[in-house]
């Protein structure tokens, strides 16, 4: 009988069905929201013995700290690079997989595309952020219309967020998907937090200008003066050329703010569950679900973030954070003063947030993101 048994099992593993993956996307380093998505995906994916995984790394190689935006030299040469690779790779896998800005999204993706349709290949697309359709409104007819139809060549659109979902479907793209953003869960169990009187805030990410650090020191300067908690702020990330001598200055003259160095990656959530509110006052308008509220999330930590158009689908006003308008020091400053004056009000708002970060766990997402690629998969147990 047992030898029947393990017979059996040998048979049960030997017809599992393996898919191989081609996956084109920015691993870290550098530190940022598309890399550590990546990084959560394939952690997720190398654990599954019935998709193998091959990897195109479009990660830049410059200096995080300065201008990455516009046309140079080193974009390109990357581009020259991952055509060959792609070449040679998209005959050996079942499907592909592209995580794309909006610039690569027009230039290097309709050539991805032509190449997989050459070999018969399904091909998904990712955007990076919530901003795609914004980009593609604003450019002229022909172009718009050009982008379009490589949208809807393609087999999927996987939408990091519902909002730029519903949009592209409003512009004829049938074949999209919502797939958030994720991030693992803490290896270790995170230790109960202890609410205090005194609020312990953290910044967490890349410190420029859009990011609103700047409006963050100008709440905190407003909280110091009105406010008889002790409210301290720590702020973690690499500081960018732009706004570094403005930044560094500003935090000298406030005793209730540090600059603590970058964060080790993948250390998001153990680091924000020794704080009691992440503050991410950002006016970049095309964010989409920033990896850091995720994080705070599974830190059961609750957020402070701005009304920016897809973050009502992340924070609830009120139930599990605060949303305040762009820009403005004083709303930030008030919601500040809440959570300080109210520590039962922070244990309800974390508690929440845990409840809504499953929705983001990387096992989750993956699980959505093989039933879209691979429909007919048989899943390994």
């Amino acid at each position: 009988m047992q030898i029947t048994k393990s017979n059996q099992k040998i048979k049960a593993c030997a017809s599992v069905q393996v898919k191989r993956l081609l996956f084109v996307g920015p691993k870290p380093p550098p530190i940022g929201g598309s890399p550590l998505t990546v990084q959560a995906m394939l952690e997720e994916l190398s654990c599954n013995p019935s998709v193998q995984v091959v990897v195109i790394n479009t990660s830049p190689a410059i200096d995080v700290r300065k201008k990455m935006t516009g046309f140079n030299f080193e974009k390109v040469w990357r581009s020259i690079l991952i055509l060959p690779k792609f070449i040679y790779e998209a005959p050996r896998c079942d499907a592909a997989l592209i995580f794309a800005n909006d610039l690569f999204a027009i230039t290097l993706a309709p050539l991805l595309l032509l190449i997989a349709r050459i070999f018969h290949k399904p091909f998904f697309l990712k955007p990076v952020g919530a901003g795609l359709d914004l980009f593609i409104n604003a450019q002229r007819k022909i172009f718009r219309e050009y982008l379009l139809f490589v949208l809807r060549k393609t087999d999927g659109i996987l939408t990091q967020t519902k909002l730029l979902k519903d949009d592209l479907r409003k512009l004829g793209c049938k074949n999209v998907f919502y797939l958030p953003g994720c991030r693992p869960l803490p290896q270790n169990s995170l230790a109960p937090k202890k609410y205090s009187s005194d609020l312990r805030l953290i910044f967490l990410g890349h410190i420029t200008r859009l990011k609103g650090p700047l409006i963050l020191l100008d709440a905190l300067k407003i909280v110091s003066d009105i406010c008889d908690e002790q409210v301290t702020c720590d702020f973690f990330g690499p500081i960018h050329d732009e706004v570094r001598d403005e930044f560094l200055k500003e935090l000298q003259s406030l005793p209730n703010a540090r600059y603590r160095g970058v964060a080790e990656a993948g250390t998001g959530s153990q680091l924000i569950a020794q704080y009691d509110v992440l503050v991410l006052p950002t006016y970049y308008d095309t964010e989409g679900h920033p990896g850091v509220l995720i994080e705070a999330m599974h830190a059961s930590v609750p957020v402070i973030t701005t009304q920016v158009r897809t973050f009502p689908e992340l924070v609830t006003h009120g139930i599990n954070g605060f949303l305040v308008p762009t820009r403005d020091s004083d709303f930030l400053a008030q919601a500040i003063i809440l959570l300080a004056l109210d520590p039962s009000l922070r244990e309800k708002m974390g508690e929440a947030n845990h409840v809504k970060g499953q929705e983001f766990y990387a096992k989750n997402v993956v699980a959505q993101l093989l039933k879209i690629v691979f429909p007919d998969l048989r899943m390994a147990r």
